[in-house]
């Protein structure tokens, strides 16, 4: 009983579904009622050109409408489309009554459906946005993106201007930093000529679309020559003064890149400085201009590169010295008048101060001396990196006598 009931019940509500759709098909078909509606309608603005007599411009991207009150049938509100309007904004009438900021401007319903009554058409107004019109002048910069091919090296890119001009609304123009090109270099392996698009950006390198640029390209050129690498040769003449000797001399960096045509720097491979008078240099550190041939760019060097002197100090030190004798004949006895000299030499800080006393031989030579008085000259024996200056005294007196031989008495008794 429950499950019969219960599709009676379905039954009945289809049937009031069928007959609530035959009822409006019937409604908006046959008798088609009226019914009021509103719709919102996109503006047009004409004649702008006007205001900027008055130095105003339009703010861009504004997208003004009005919305109509329409009077037409269902069916034909479902069917009409914004196309079939045309609404208008003429500003031409208005010039000397605009203001910076919004201004409310009276539109004209210039096309409309036929089938529908637009029921508010006779007071319609639109909210219209203006901004001082500025037109000022930046400098142009070009960059590059992207690296030549392997070998090669781009130099500073250029264009046929140096600034551009910008002009709209005050509120992007006032955020214009500069204009720039960007110029694409990727895999490029030679002189790169093209045209390009001029963009407004601001101090962030944003671009700032919403204004005009003038001109709107430029013509670009950026040099792609070939690269190599070279070493740095330190000319010098002349000799380091204060008791310093030159240890060594080291340019930084050692090696610098340079481009040119393949014909030019092919054949060369290291630069020359200009010739650095040791003469004249009192510190360790200098700077030297390098020397470029003709025909030759040197890449991110300015042209100079620092020297670095190193060097040691020659220094004077006296030396006590006990004097030792050689080839002394056993036979005889000898006595020197002074048994110590003072040594007095020159050479390097590092070498003295590594100096031991078994690298130094001081002596005086016997060899075929007989029996008497003899000045002798005392002689010296150094590493050859150590230079003499003086020896006090030169010579020393030896006395040679014969030595006497005393017999022993009971040898003699032996005998």
């Amino acid at each position: 009983m429950d499950k019969k009931y219960k599709r009676q019940q379905i039954i009945v509500k289809i049937c009031c579904v069928i007959a609530s759709f035959g009822l409006w098909l019937y409604i908006t078909s046959v008798l088609k009622p009226i019914g009021t509606y509103k719709k919102n309608i996109p503006v047009t603005i004409v004649n702008s050109e006007g205001i900027e007599q008055s130095k105003l411009t339009l703010v861009p991207d504004q997208k003004p409408y009005v919305t109509l009150t329409l009077k037409c049938t269902l069916n034909d509100i479902y069917s009409i489309k914004e196309e079939q309007f045309k609404i208008v904004a003429d500003l031409d009438a208005y010039v000397l009554k605009m203001k910076k900021g919004e201004n409310n401007v009276p539109v004209q319903i210039q096309k409309s459906p036929e089938n529908i009554t637009i029921v508010n058409s006779d007071n319609l107004f639109v909210n219209i946005t203006l901004d001082d019109l500025i037109e000022k002048t930046v400098p142009l910069n070009v960059y590059t993106v992207g690296n030549p091919k392997e070998g090669y090296y781009s130099t500073k890119p250029s264009a046929n201007i140096t600034d551009v001009t910008v002009k709209g609304a005050g509120r992007f123009i006032n955020q214009i930093h500069k204009a720039q090109v960007k110029c694409d270099i990727s895999n490029m392996y030679r002189d790169l000529n093209i045209t390009l698009p001029v963009q407004a950006v601001d101090v962030n390198g944003n671009i700032i679309k919403d204004v005009k640029v003038h001109p709107i390209s430029t013509e670009v050129r950026v040099p792609i020559k070939k690269a190599k690498t070279v070493s740095i040769n330190v000319k010098t003449t002349g000799k380091l003064n204060d008791n310093r000797v030159l240890d060594k001399i080291t340019a930084l960096p050692e090696k610098v890149d340079i481009t040119g045509e393949e014909n030019i720097i092919n054949n060369i491979n290291s630069l020359d400085t200009e010739v650095i008078n040791l003469e004249n240099v009192k510190g360790e550190e200098i700077t030297s201009k390098l020397i470029v041939p003709k025909g030759v760019t040197l890449v991110n060097n300015n042209g100079y590169v620092k020297i670095k002197i190193a060097s040691n100090y020659i220094i004077n030190k006296e030396i006590p010295l006990t004097v030792k004798t050689i080839n002394e004949d056993k036979n005889y006895s000898i006595s020197l008048d002074k048994e110590q000299v003072t040594l007095t030499v020159s050479a390097l800080q590092e070498e003295i101060n590594n100096l031991k006393p078994e690298d130094i031989e001081c002596y005086i030579d016997l060899k075929d001396l007989k029996e008497g008085q003899h000045s002798l000259q005392v002689k010296i024996s150094l590493p050859e990196s150590i230079k003499i200056i003086s020896i006090s005294p030169e010579n020393i007196t030896v006395n040679i006598k014969k030595k006497i031989i005393v017999e022993d008495e009971n040898a003699n008794k032996d005998k």
